[in-house]
């Protein structure tokens, strides 16, 4: 497993820029070859012995498919609604939250308890994993674009949010099984499922998941086996600059011209750019599910940048105080 810090914006030029990560456990291509190779053991006695919560997710994911088509009727159209507020819903968890969750501690290094490592003693986990494509080593490399990110203020931020996310996590999963109880008697609506229930279940699953990365994490770091890697590749991409938007008609307007140089001034602050994201997919080969993180920690940062808000988010992320402006 190798973690990847993906800058996203800035408050000025001097500033050290918030970032989030992706954690990536093998290539796309791989990842490709694992769910076909499951797909065929969907069947029969097979799909019985994948693990329970395997199960349990890829149904409730069908589940979520199926309430997004659109070629299917339901009362009032209950269902398509349930799923576009239900994505709206996912684009409000925070970037942290899902960059955490993409962390699987079993594809990780194991951590040391107890003894030190004998200096000629075989790591299992120090072998290059062919189902992958991502070596398997007894550290994490943290890969960063050098240009725009130092590495100890890059570990110093990591080290931050997992000891904010761990506890925060961990009192929401108990806020969410609390509140399932609750939920009951909206059992009793005809046609329309208990959905309040169902989202606390999942939200509570979301928590769990996140806080157990986040303690993995953090005892990661506090056995010093996150190392900061530079990445020239990824300072090759952030350094591409946007496309050269159509010329505007001959027609427009002042106010349209304008318009359009506002994006262009955010962009300054902004460093993740959109076009920045399919490059990113392709280069560092990411599963498809990244996709969807990214857009979300870049949306979530673009509103924090438009509300003035980029200076509490670099002073939250590294525990300072904000600068104040003269």
């Amino acid at each position: 497993m190798r973690l990847i810090a993906v800058p996203l914006a800035r408050a000025r030029p001097t500033s050290h820029p918030i970032s989030t990560f992706v954690a990536q456990t093998a290539s796309r291509t791989a990842e490709k070859a694992a769910a076909a190779a499951a797909a065929k053991q969907q069947d029969g006695s097979k799909a019985s012995q994948l693990p329970l919560t395997t199960r349990m997710l890829n149904k409730a994911s069908a589940f979520w498919i199926d309430l997004g088509r659109t070629d299917q009727k339901s009362t009032l159209g209950w269902k398509r609604r349930t799923y576009v507020l239900g994505e709206r819903l996912m684009d409000r968890i925070e970037y942290q939250e899902w960059a955490l969750k993409g962390i699987d501690p079993a594809m990780g290094p194991h951590l040391i308890h107890g003894r030190a490592k004998d200096e000629n003693e075989q790591d299992p986990n120090e072998v290059k994993s062919a189902e992958s494509g991502i070596p398997r080593l007894d550290h994490i490399p943290l890969l960063y674009p050098p240009s725009l990110l130092n590495p100890d203020r890059l570990m110093k931020s990591l080290n931050n949010l997992t000891d904010h996310r761990t506890p925060h996590h961990y009192r929401r999963f108990w806020y969410c099984v609390v509140g399932m109880p609750i939920t009951i008697p909206f059992a009793l609506v005809p046609v329309v499922p208990n959905l309040p229930f169902f989202y606390l279940v999942y939200r509570a699953w979301s928590h769990w998941k996140a806080y157990k990365a986040s303690q993995y994490l953090s005892n990661l770091i506090g056995q010093n086996r996150v190392q900061p890697t530079e990445s020239k590749e990824l300072d090759a991409i952030f350094s591409q600059p946007a496309p050269i938007a159509a010329p505007a008609d001959s027609t427009s307007t002042e106010a349209s011209t304008s318009e359009a140089t506002n994006p262009a001034a955010e962009d300054e602050r902004m460093l993740l750019l959109a076009h920045h994201i399919p490059t990113l997919m392709d280069k560092m080969q990411f599963p498809e599910w990244v996709r969807a993180d990214l857009r979300r920690a870049r949306l979530q940062v673009e509103k924090s940048v438009a509300e003035n808000k980029l200076d509490e988010l670099e002073s939250s992320a590294e525990d300072v105080q904000p600068e104040k402006t003269q």
